[in-house]
């Protein structure tokens, strides 16, 4: 498990997000850890955001790309915890549909 805050974590991967797309991958509260379910709440706003519509010009493309990058971060943060099998399953039962 990381003690990692998500902006510190966000900001450590490698290679880091495009400056461009730096603003989809902002976390809605950048102090909460860096663990996959806080990550998986993030890829879920941004998938949320997809389908309401963010207003904003191909916001919505970048909004489901936000929502994979989020989602494989979970997967990522998933392999660090205690019983990375069962941090990886509740990632599936929470968006395998």
């Amino acid at each position: 498990m990381t003690a990692l805050r998500l902006s510190a974590w966000i900001g450590s991967r490698t290679p880091p997000v495009p400056a461009g797309f730096a603003e989809w991958m902002r976390p809605s509260n950048p102090d909460r850890p860096a663990l996959p379910a806080d990550l998986a709440d993030e890829a879920a706003a941004a998938l949320d955001r997809t389908l309401t519509g963010s207003g904003r010009p191909r916001g919505g493309a970048f909004d489901l790309l936000a929502a994979d990058g989020f989602l494989t971060w979970a997967a990522e943060a998933a392999l660090d915890e205690a019983d990375p099998d069962a941090a990886l399953q509740r990632l599936v039962e929470r968006f395998g549909r």
